[in-house]
C-alpha cells in the first residue's frame, strides 16, 4: 500500500525536532503509543530521537496515519509560532489535511458516511481499518483507493464467515473468499426464491453483486497500488470513486443481510 503521508510533509514536522526538547519528543510520540527501538544520532540528538519514532510507522496504516497526525496536531498548536504555523497549513494541504480551528488535522474532504451494518458485528477491526484507510486517500491517490476497496470487500466477507461461524483458510484468495460469503448469506442466484415476483431481477442484480466484486478485484490487479509497476497508473479520482461506491454496496448488502432477522439464511442455519 502506498504511503498516506509523504517524505516531503514528514521532513517538514521533523526540521522541527530540533527545536523540542527530548522530553518532549518522547511524550508526543509515546503519548500515542510509538515505542523507539536502538538508533544512532545522525543530525543532532534530537532529530534522530524523532527519526527514531518515524521508523516504527506504519505510513499506509490507517491507525497509525491518525496517531501521526495527532502527533503533528500538538507539534503545530504547541510548538509552532505564527510564521511556522502558516507554513505547516500550506505543507498540510499539498498532502491532502488540513489544520481546523478546532486544532485538528483532518481529510480535506470530509470522511464518507460510515458502513450500515457494521454496528451489529462483534468485531469490525478490519472491515474499518480499510474503510477509514480509503477515507485517507479518497482524492489523491487513485490506485490506493481502489487497492483499499478491494480490502475492504474482503475483510468484509472474512467478517461475514466469522460471524456465521464457517471457517476459512489464509490460503484463500479474495476470488474464492467472496463468492463463499456471498452464497453463505443465500446472496447467490440460487437462494432467491422462485415464488417471489421479480425473482428474475432479484437473481441479475444479485449476479451483478458479484460482477461489482470481480471487477474491483481485477482493476486491483492491473492498476492499483502496490505492483511496483514501471509506470504510473493511469486511474483517476472518478475511478477511485467508482471502486469505492462499488465496495461500499457489496459490503453494505452483506452486512446488512447477516443482521437482518428474518434474512432467508437463518433458516438454513
Amino acid at each position: 500500500m502506498p504511503d498516506v503521508i509523504s517524505g516531503r510533509l514528514r521532513g517538514t514536522f521533523r526540521d522541527l525536532a530540533s527545536g523540542i526538547v527530548l522530553r518532549d519528543i518522547e511524550r508526543l510520540w509515546e503519548g500515542e503509543g510509538f515505542a523507539h527501538g536502538f538508533y544512532d544520532e545522525v543530525g543532532g540528538q534530537r532529530v534522530s530521537l524523532w527519526r527514531a519514532y518515524e521508523a516504527v510507522v506504519q505510513w499506509s496504516h490507517a491507525d497509525h496515519v491518525r496517531r501521526v497526525l495527532r502527533v503533528y496536531e500538538v507539534v503545530v498548536s504547541d510548538f509552532a509560532d505564527e510564521a511556522t504555523r502558516e507554513r505547516l497549513k500550506v505543507a498540510l494541504q499539498r498532502d491532502g489535511f488540513r489544520y481546523g480551528d478546532d486544532h485538528r488535522i483532518v481529510a480535506a474532504v470530509p470522511s464518507a458516511v460510515p458502513l450500515s451494518g457494521v454496528g451489529s458485528l462483534r468485531s469490525a477491526d478490519g472491515i474499518e481499518e480499510a474503510f477509514n484507510r480509503i477515507g485517507l486517500l479518497i482524492d489523491g491517490d487513485p490506485a490506493g483507493v481502489v487497492a483499499a476497496s478491494k480490502e475492504l470487500i474482503e475483510a468484509t466477507a472474512k467478517t461475514v464467515l466469522q460471524e456465521l461461524e464457517i471457517d476459512y483458510t489464509d490460503r484463500e484468495d479474495f476470488s474464492a473468499l467472496v463468492p463463499r460469503a456471498q452464497q453463505a448469506l443465500g446472496l447467490g442466484a440460487g437462494g432467491v426464491d422462485g415464488s417471489i415476483d421479480g425473482a428474475g431481477s432479484i437473481r441479475r442484480i444479485l449476479g451483478g453483486l458479484a460482477s461489482i466484486a470481480q471487477g474491483i478485484d481485477e482493476i486491483r490487479n492491473a492498476e492499483g497500488g502496490g505492483h511496483g509497476r514501471s509506470r504510473s497508473t493511469r486511474l483517476s479520482a472518478r475511478h477511485a470513486r467508482l471502486a469505492f461506491n462499488g465496495a461500499r454496496t457489496w459490503c453494505e448488502i452483506a452486512l446488512e443481510t447477516l443482521s437482518d432477522p428474518a434474512a432467508p439464511w437463518r433458516s438454513r442455519s
